[in-house]
Order: structure tokens, then C-alpha cells, then sequence
């Protein structure tokens, strides 16, 4: 991930937090400075947040909150990808390039957030009055083999070879344009949350945000090159996966635009056919959190 630089500060930040707080075990500064020797370089590195030892509690529940919802949202945009590619009916060349995209990047962040709550779940050294918590594993490309899967370039074209957009891919850019909507307003609110902290979940989010605005711009493009009417293509409920348990955002359940939101993978095509919000607006949410 982008931003290492500016971990290695805030962990020198933490480090003199340490020290200005008092005497501090080896084995403390040991673990603050894990990695950050100059000139070494290790393949995997942690991160560690400091904080008063009073403010764990809810630093701990805001990370854990964010990476549960967020992983559930991932997971969906993963099966509505699926989805989209099994059927016969999904023929934009570039809709199908930004599906197989959104599989192969999110399963990667997947990854990561499912580290994040392994290093959270770890328990924390407390040292005078500051708490020295775990909270993340940084070099996880290399391991797990992760290459940037590109979105469709401009000269991907919207409609096949020969032929034109189908319903069916008005109606995959407009769900998953409600869906990417949910996990910037998540996104934002986590950062806006005076307890969400993570230095690594800000850098996470700051890729999603950049990410998800961009694809958003883009089927936003296709909905407008579809030769049919597009704003009268209708949206089912079940083609939204994953927007239960959003803690940030307050999206557990709430109407998305008049698609409902708690679907969490279900492949049911049968649902009654809602309608989408005009597309390039976003979806509303209620019950949006103030942090």
C-alpha cells in the first residue's frame, strides 16, 4: 500500500510518545520500532497504535466494527460480480473487465481486513498509561502474490462488437453504483469517527475512496451509452449484496435507494424489480451515524 512513509513517521511520533511518558521496557520499544531500522527493509512488518491506555476500548470497537462491515460489503460486491460474469445476458466488454477487477482487488483487501482483526484481537502492552496495541500487518502483497488487476481503460468499449448493451449490464452498473456508494459513505464515516484511528485502515480507505469514486465515474458512463431508455431499467432488491451490518454509516438494512439493502449474497433474481436511483447521484441512506 501506498503511505509508508508517512507510517514510518507516525510510528517515530508513537515511539516519543513512549519515551516522553516515562521509562519503557525493551521489549516495548522493541515492538513500536519493529521494522523501521534504516536500511532494513522485512518482508512483513506490524503496526502498532498508541494511544492512552483509556482510549483502547473504543479505538478497538470502531476498527473491529469497521473491518466486520466492510469485509460483509466486500464479500458482496464479490458475488454480484459473480453473478453478473455467469450470465449469458452480460455482454459489455467493459462492464465485464470491471467486474472481474472489483473480484480480484477486494478479495485482496478482504485479506487484509481479515489480518487487521487478527492483530486487533491480540492484546495489548499497557505502559505508562499508554497502551501499545497491534493493529496491522504491512507487506502482505508479496505473500499472497498481489498484482493490481486494471479498471477498463477509455478505449474499453460499452457496447459488444456488433451489437449493443443489454438490460442486464444497465442493471449490474446501477446495483453495484448503489453498492459502491454504501462503502464510500462507510469509508467516510470511519474517518470522521474521532475513535477510528487505524493509521492502516486510513490508508485502506483512502485506496477504496479513491478506487470505488473512479468506477462509480465509469458506470456512470455505461448506464449513458446504453441505446435504450436507462432510466427505465429497474434494479431487483436481490441483485445488492452485502450492505447488512454496516456499522459505519448506519447501513444495516436501510432502503438503498428503493433497492433493500440486507441481501448479503442471495442470488435471488426473483425479487420484485425496484427502482434504482438516477444513476451518478448515489444512494440515500438513512440512519447515517454522526461520529
Amino acid at each position: 500500500m501506498a503511505g509508508r512513509a508517512g507510517v514510518a513517521g507516525w510510528r517515530a511520533a508513537g515511539m516519543l510518545g513512549l519515551l516522553l511518558a516515562g521509562p519503557v521496557s525493551n521489549a516495548a520499544l522493541a515492538m513500536v520500532g519493529e521494522g523501521a531500522d534504516e536500511g532494513v527493509e522485512p518482508v512483513l512488518s506490524t503496526d502498532y497504535a498508541v494511544m492512552p491506555a483509556g482510549a483502547l476500548a473504543a479505538r478497538l470497537k470502531a476498527d473491529r466494527d469497521y473491518v466486520a462491515g466492510m469485509r460483509a460489503h466486500h464479500a458482496g460486491a464479490l458475488t454480484m460480480s459473480e453473478e453478473y460474469l455467469a450470465d449469458p445476458a452480460a455482454r459489455s466488454p467493459a462492464l465485464r473487465v470491471l467486474a472481474r477487477s472489483i473480484m480480484h482487488n477486494q478479495r485482496y483487501e478482504i485479506a487484509l481486513m481479515d489480518e487487521v482483526a487478527r492483530r486487533l484481537a491480540e492484546p495489548a502492552m499497557v505502559v505508562g498509561g499508554l497502551a501499545v496495541q497491534p493493529s496491522a500487518t504491512e507487506g502482505l502483497a508479496m505473500p499472497l502474490r498481489y498484482q493490481r488487476y486494471p479498471v477498463p481503460g477509455f478505449l474499453e468499449p460499452f457496447n459488444p462488437s456488433g451489437g449493443a448493451m443489454t438490460v442486464r449490464d444497465v442493471q449490474f452498473a446501477k446495483a453495484m453504483t448503489i453498492h459502491h456508494q454504501g462503502a464510500l459513505d462507510m469509508a467516510r464515516a470511519y474517518q470522521a469517527d474521532p475513535a477510528g484511528r487505524n493509521t492502516f485502515l486510513g490508508l485502506l480507505n483512502v485506496d477504496i475512496i479513491t478506487d470505488q469514486t473512479q468506477e462509480i465515474a465509469l458506470m456512470n458512463r455505461a448506464v449513458a451509452a446504453y441505446p435504450g431508455d436507462a432510466a427505465a431499467v429497474v434494479v431487483p432488491a436481490s441483485m445488492v449484496h452485502g450492505m447488512d451490518g454496516m456499522a459505519h454509516g448506519g447501513h444495516g438494512g436501510a432502503e438503498q435507494g428503493g433497492a433493500h439493502a440486507g441481501h448479503g449474497g442471495s442470488s435471488g433474481m426473483a425479487a420484485p424489480a425496484v427502482a434504482a436511483p438516477p444513476v451518478g447521484r448515489g444512494a440515500r441512506h438513512s440512519g447515517h451515524h454522526a461520529h
